[in-house]
């Protein structure tokens, strides 16, 4: 399962079955820009900070920065699933 939602200041994703060591380290991966799917770099720089935790089901990640739910989406479907 895959929802991502906006936020007053950036939006929050929450990943079923997945495991939040697992997506750390995808998304340290595209915060340093060696991720091997298709990370924008310009998306990389609108982003403040990119939190990821543990749930019960999955993991979640609050994103904070100049960025929807739209135009992340993409991206994180294809970077993280």
């Amino acid at each position: 399962m895959f929802k991502i939602n906006n936020t007053s200041n950036g939006v929050k994703a929450f990943l079923g079955g997945f495991n939040a060591k697992d997506i750390n380290s995808k998304v340290q991966e595209c915060k340093d820009g060696n991720c091997s799917c298709d990370c924008d770099p310009t998306m990389m720089q609108k982003i403040q900070s990119i939190d990821v935790q543990s749930e019960e089901n999955g993991a979640s990640i609050t994103i904070v920065g100049n960025v929807s739910a739209e135009e992340l989406e993409p991206m994180m479907k294809g970077c993280l699933l």
